[in-house]
C-alpha cells in the first residue's frame, strides 16, 4: 500500500460542537519527545521520497471515546458504555476535578516510595558490595548473578507497572483532568534516565510528591520537589559541600578540598523556576547551590559499616554540609543566622522569592499554555494565566482553572499530538485489549511479555514517559516529533497489530461507528476510506491527519 493511501491532507473547519468539546483536545496533551534520541530507540533514516505522500497539515477532532463524552482524557475502556452522556457544563466539570486528590482507580499491585527505596537499595547494595566482589574474576558469572538480582528486585517489572497505572488513571480514573496536570508537572520536574530511577523511583515520585503538592501553592510544589529524594539524587545534591560549611573546614584541616555541586542549583533556576529570561549569572548559580548544600540522602558515617540501602535512604538536612552564607541570588541578599532551623529554612525563603519573580511567572504560564492549548500561545492567552497567578499569589488550583478556561475559549486552536497521546487515543477508539489481566510478579523470572507490552510500545514509538534524556523533560514542540521516522513508527505499530489479528474486529460497521461518534466531517472521512485498499481502512484511519493533529 502506498503512503498516499494511508494519509491525506484535509482541513477540518472548527464548529460550534468543537468549541463545546473543550477537553477533547486539551486532555490529549500528555508528553513530548526530546530532540535527542536514546540508544534504546535507534533512529531509522528514511528517504524523503518515501514519505512524500504524507502531509501532516490537518486537524483531528479528538473526542476519543467511542461514546459521546464531550470531555475526555486519552482513555482505554474495554467495555464501552453507549449510555454515557456529556456533562451539562464541560468547563465546570473539568474544573471540579482539580480541587482534591483523587483516589486511585487501579486495583492491581502498587508500591509506595518507601517500598521502592528498599527494592532499589537492595539492588544497589547487592550489585556493588556483593556480586562485584564475589565474581571479580568471572565476568560471565557476574552477569548471570546480576540478571537474577534484577529479577529479585523487580528491575524489569516496575517501569511497565508504573506506565499501566499512569494510563489507567488517565483513562478510567475519576479525575482525568487532574491526571493531565500531573503529567505536565511530572515532565516539568523531569527525572532523567539515570541509575534505573525510571524503574524504581519515578512512578512513586509523581504520585506521592508531585500530586499532593498540586493542591497547594506553586511555592509548595517547587519546594517539595526540590527536596525530594528523586530530585536530590537525580541532580547529585548529596555530593555538594558548601565551601563555608563545617565539613569544608574539617576537610581543609586534612588538606582535602570540599566540592560544591552546581547541578541542582542551576536546574532550579534554569528549568524549574525563573528560566534564563531572568538574566541570572554564574554567581547566582553558585550562591543558589550554596543555599541548597546540606540537603542530601547521605547517612552520616557513624561506623565503618556500609549502609545496606546505599543512597536509597530518606533525604535529610545535615547542617555540617550547609554553607553559612551570606548569599546573593538575583540581586537579593540573604543573610543567614546560624543554627539548624535558620539554615534549613533558607531554601524555602529563596524559593518563595523565585516563584514571585516575573520571569518565573511568565515562563511557567507560557509553558502551561503551550502544553495544554497551542504551540506558541498568544500574549492574550498567556497573560490571563499570569494575572490569575498574581491575584491568587501562586495558588495552583486557581492557575490550573485559568488554563482550563483559556483552553475552552481557544479550543479551536490545534496542536500536533505526541506518541503517547496518539497511542492512548487509538486504543480507546479501537477497543484494543490493552491492560494485562494480572500485573502481579513472582520476582524470580523475566517479566512476561504481555506485562511488558506497554514499555515496548512506548519505546518503539520513541517516547518512554519516565525516561527523558534531557533535564528539561520531553519537548513540547511539534518540530521535535514531526519527522518521517516518528510518523512511520506509528504506522508500524498499527501494521504489527493488524498482522497479529488484533484489529480484526475493526470492520466497516465498527469504523463507521467510531467515525460518527468522534469526527465532525463524517462523510469526508468515509469517502477517504472508500479509496483505501481493502482491509487497510483501520490503518489508514488511525494514521491519518485527523489522528495526528488536534
Amino acid at each position: 500500500m502506498e503512503p498516499t493511501n494511508i494519509v491525506i491532507a484535509i482541513e477540518i473547519t472548527p464548529t460550534k460542537r468543537l468549541i463545546e468539546l473543550i477537553l477533547s483536545r486539551l486532555l490529549l496533551k500528555i508528553a513530548s519527545p526530546s530532540a535527542t534520541k536514546s540508544e534504546d530507540i535507534p533512529p531509522q533514516p528514511l528517504n524523503k521520497a518515501t514519505v512524500s505522500g504524507i502531509d501532516v497539515i490537518g486537524t483531528f477532532l479528538a473526542v476519543i471515546a467511542p461514546s459521546k463524552l464531550p470531555i475526555e482524557v486519552p482513555t482505554i475502556i474495554q467495555n464501552h458504555d453507549d449510555n454515557e452522556t456529556p456533562p451539562s457544563d464541560p468547563l465546570e466539570w473539568s474544573i471540579s476535578q482539580i480541587s482534591q486528590l483523587p483516589e486511585l482507580n487501579w486495583t492491581g499491585p502498587i508500591y509506595s516510595l518507601k517500598e521502592m527505596m528498599d527494592f532499589h537499595g537492595k539492588y544497589n547494595y547487592q550489585d556493588r558490595r556483593v556480586l562485584r566482589k564475589k565474581f571479580k574474576n568471572s565476568r560471565k558469572d557476574y552477569r548471570r548473578a546480576k540478571k537474577l538480582l534484577k529479577y529479585q528486585t523487580g528491575h524489569y517489572y516496575f517501569e511497565p507497572l508504573w506506565l499501566y497505572i499512569r494510563h489507567n488513571e488517565a483513562i478510567n480514573g475519576s479525575s482525568p483532568v487532574f491526571q493531565r496536570f500531573l503529567h505536565f508537572w511530572g515532565n516539568h520536574f523531569a527525572i532523567q534516565q539515570k541509575d534505573a530511577m525510571y524503574s524504581y523511583d519515578v512512578g512513586p515520585y509523581h504520585r506521592e510528591i508531585i500530586a499532593p503538592a498540586m493542591l497547594k501553592n506553586i511555592e509548595d510544589l517547587v519546594y517539595d520537589v526540590t527536596i525530594s529524594w528523586a530530585m536530590i539524587h537525580n541532580l547529585d545534591n548529596s555530593k555538594s559541600i558548601g565551601p563555608n560549611s563545617p565539613r569544608a573546614f574539617k576537610y581543609s584541616t586534612r588538606g582535602k578540598s570540599a566540592n560544591l555541586n552546581e547541578n541542582h542549583g542551576r536546574e532550579l533556576l534554569e528549568l524549574h523556576t525563573v528560566s534564563p529570561n531572568a538574566g541570572y549569572t554564574q554567581n547566582d548559580v553558585i550562591d543558589m547551590s550554596k543555599v541548597m548544600s546540606g540537603w542530601m540522602h547521605r547517612i552520616p558515617k557513624m561506623s565503618s559499616k556500609i549502609h545496606k540501602r546505599e543512597e536509597n535512604v530518606p533525604v535529610h538536612f545535615i547542617e555540617a554540609y550547609h554553607d553559612s552564607g551570606p548569599f546573593n541570588v538575583l540581586g537579593k541578599k540573604y543573610v543567614e543566622s546560624f543554627g539548624t532551623k535558620a539554615a534549613r529554612e533558607m531554601l524555602r525563603k529563596v524559593i518563595k522569592d523565585l516563584v514571585k519573580n516575573p520571569a518565573c511567572i511568565e515562563f511557567i504560564s507560557k509553558k502551561l499554555c503551550n502544553h495544554f492549548i497551542t504551540q506558541d500561545p498568544s500574549d492574550e492567552i498567556v497573560n490571563s494565566v499570569i494575572i490569575a497567578w498574581k491575584k491568587s499569589k501562586g495558588d495552583l488550583k486557581t492557575i490550573h482553572s485559568e488554563v482550563l478556561k483559556q483552553a475552552y475559549k481557544f479550543s479551536y486552536l490545534k496542536k500536533f499530538q505526541q506518541p503517547e497521546t496518539w497511542l492512548l487515543q487509538f486504543i480507546k477508539m479501537s477497543g484494543l485489549d490493552y491492560f494485562p489481566k494480572d500485573m502481579t510478579y513472582d520476582f524470580e523470572t523475566m517479566i512476561p511479555r504481555d506485562k511488558d507490552r506497554v514499555r515496548r510500545i512506548c519505546r518503539n514509538l520513541g517516547q518512554l514517559p519516565f525516561r527523558p534524556l534531557q533535564p528539561n523533560g520531553w519537548s513540547d514542540f511539534e518540530e521535535d516529533w514531526l519527522s518521517p521516522e516518528f510518523l512511520f513508527r506509528r504506522i508500524g505499530i498499527l501494521n504489527a497489530l493488524k498482522q497479529k489479528g488484533k484489529l480484526i474486529h475493526l470492520d466497516k460497521s465498527y469504523l463507521d461507528r467510531i467515525i460518527e461518534l468522534n469526527f465532525d466531517n463524517v462523510s469526508e472521512i468515509k469517502t477517504f476510506l472508500e479509496k483505501v485498499n481493502n482491509n487497510e481502512e483501520s490503518v489508514a484511519l488511525f494514521s491519518s491527519k485527523w489522528m495526528l493533529k488536534t
